[in-house]
This record gives structure tokens, sequence and C-alpha cells, in this order.
């Protein structure tokens, strides 16, 4: 059995993007591995339960009353308070039934390994896929966690097929899943055919999909393409080229960590961002994703970026978050220049 550490997290955004973003800044071969939302959900101090929603508190928790203990080894109580992320709370509705992984517990600070008892008291397991283990009570995620349960059972065909249909339906909490565990279950792969593959680019290339899910596909795409499929380099490379600077339109999700992800991995991988490209983002609203296209622009040669900036400080139109970002590193590339022209200037006289 692969070795493992538990890792219950209290907060979920950005969540996936900094997990991603830690990976690719790794060497593959020191790249830490992250377990699977199933290996984490049916992790030692885990517990699963299924029950109705009595209470929700705006201070990022659920109470939920236990019906069925679906995995652990005590008994929950008649109400179960259990910690969520607060900006999860508007996705979850008073009387309908949830199945819910939490923990007790949490990583001993002393320790390089081990766990303590987590003062904030039952937590939901929050990871790339589950952010948090919280799902509508249907026979899709009943399926799912059965076939899930052992080790064996994470990889095999047949919750290969479970999670291919949940990552084509309805449930975007299910299709997260399933995209979380193709992503970091790697023995997944082994049993998926080409035509599943084709499905798997097919949703990380459509724009109706959740913005987290098709992250978390085309970066697992870019680590294991014998695997899930060599086609992330084209599906990366036309997100960053077709997608609206400003986002897309009605209410879609922000695709501000989907851009942020291709950038990543095809920087990663030294792939070449063709100039035009990258100076569209320089009009984006996010000064962090403004940011990292103004650094790519300068590896291709810094009058890009100077001309890029000065086109975008020059449209009315900026909006001002950016406009204020253009401005300070228009006068921090100043300093930078100012200063490297004086100590060429103090060598030419020594």
């Amino acid at each position: 059995m692969r070795p493992r550490t538990t890792r219950v997290l209290s907060r979920a955004v950005l969540a996936s993007f900094l997990v991603v973003a830690s990976l690719l800044v790794m060497p593959a071969a020191r790249a830490e591995r992250l377990e699977s939302p199933l290996e984490l959900m049916y992790a030692p101090d885990a517990s699963i339960v299924a029950g109705k929603l009595v209470e929700t508190n705006p201070v990022g928790r659920i109470v939920i009353e236990p019906k069925d203990l679906l995995w652990g080894k005590s008994k929950p109580p008649g109400k179960l308070d259990i910690r969520v992320p607060t900006d999860f709370l508007n996705d979850v509705k008073t009387g309908e039934r949830y199945v819910v992984a939490y923990s007790l517990f949490r990583r001993d600070p002393r320790k390089a390994v081990g766990v303590v008892p987590n003062k904030e008291g039952a937590v939901a397991i929050v990871s790339p896929g589950i952010e948090p283990a919280v799902f509508s009570d249907t026979p899709a995620i009943r399926a799912i966690l059965k076939a899930g349960k052992s080790e064996h059972g994470r990889e095999s065909r047949k919750l290969a097929d479970l999670l291919l249909a949940a990552l084509s339906g309805d449930d975007p909490q299910l299709q997260y899943l399933a995209a979380g565990e193709l992503a970091y279950e790697p023995e997944l792969g082994e049993r998926l055919t080409d035509a599943d593959r084709a499905a798997i680019e097919k949703t990380t290339r459509d724009t109706k999909q959740p913005i987290r899910v098709r992250m978390v596909l085309l970066e697992a795409a870019s680590r294991m393409p014998e695997k899930l499929g060599d086609w992330w380099k084209k599906a990366a490379l036309d997100i960053v080229t077709t997608t609206p600077v400003d986002g897309y339109s009605g209410k879609a999700s922000d695709p501000v960590l989907l851009i942020m992800t291709a950038f990543d991995v095809l920087d990663r991988y030294s792939v070449k961002v063709p100039p035009e490209t990258l100076k569209r983002w320089v009009w984006n609203p996010n000064p962090a994703l403004v940011e990292r296209v103004c650094v790519l622009l300068r590896r291709e040669g810094p009058d890009l970026e100077r001309s890029a900036m000065q086109e975008a400080l020059a449209d009315p139109k900026l909006s001002e978050a950016t406009r204020k970002f253009l401005n300070d590193h228009s006068r921090q590339l100043d300093r930078i220049e100012e200063r490297k022209r004086a100590r060429k200037e103090g060598s030419g006289r020594s």
C-alpha cells in the first residue's frame, strides 16, 4: 500500500490552484504525491455520514442529522456540527439530504507525521476534487463511494465508468469529484480507453463546464499525457487564445484560475505562446493574471512588455485595478533600470 498523509484543510478558496501551482514549480521527481479525493475520504481518521441538513451558520458551519454512517470508527452524535468554507453555504439548503466526509483531527504541527484532535471539532475535508466533501445524497455518489472504498476499488474500471458518467453529468460537485479522482489516482489512467480520453478532453475544452473541473483536468493531463491523453498543449493554447479577456458572459464562472493554470503548464513544459496571445491578457481586470503575463512578455523581450503596458494604460476602458497595477509596475521597472544604469556607470568609471 502506498504511503499517505492525511490533510484536512479549513478553507477552499483557491485551494485547487495553490496545490496545482505547487506541483508545477516542483521537479517531477520531488513533487509530493497528492492523495485522491476518495483516498482522503476513506482515511483512517476520516468519517462519512449521510443525513439531513437542519441548520447553517454564517461563520461557516452546517448541522447534519446523520442517518447513515458510511465510514468511520465511531457513531456520530444526533446532530453533527461541521465546519465548511463560508462561500459554500450558498450551495446547500436546509431540509435536503447530503453525504459529508469530515475529520475530527488535524495534522500534528509538532511532528512530520501524525494527527491530533482538531480544536474546531468536525471539519469537512477539502482538497482538489472535494472543496468541500459535501454532496447531495444521490444514487450516483453512493455508487462512487461504494466502488471507491478500497484501494483496489479506487483503481478499478468500475470506478472509472462511474467517474466518467459523473464528469459528463450536471452535478458540479460530482463533476469536480470525478475530475479530482482522475487527476490524483494515476492507476485509473491505466483503465481508460481512447474514447475516455477524448471525453476528458471534451470536458476540459467545454466553456459551459465548471472552471475548477476544467482546471484540474488540464493540469492533470499535462502531468500524465500517457494516461489522460496528449491533448493538453493544444487545449491550453486554445484556452489562452480564445477565452474572452473580460471573462464569459452570463453566470459562467470567472476563468482567471483556468487561464493561470494554462499559462503555468505551458511555461513549465517550455511551450512557446505567441506574444500577441500574451499581450491580450494585459487588459484583464485581475492584477495577479496581468502580473503573470507581464513576466512572460518580459522573457520574450522587455520592449514587448513595455509596449503592451503603454497600450493598455492608454485605453480609457482599462479597469481601475489593472491601471493601478500597471502604473505601480511601470515605476518598479523604471527603478530597476535606473539601478542597472548606475551599476554600469560605476563599473565603467572604475
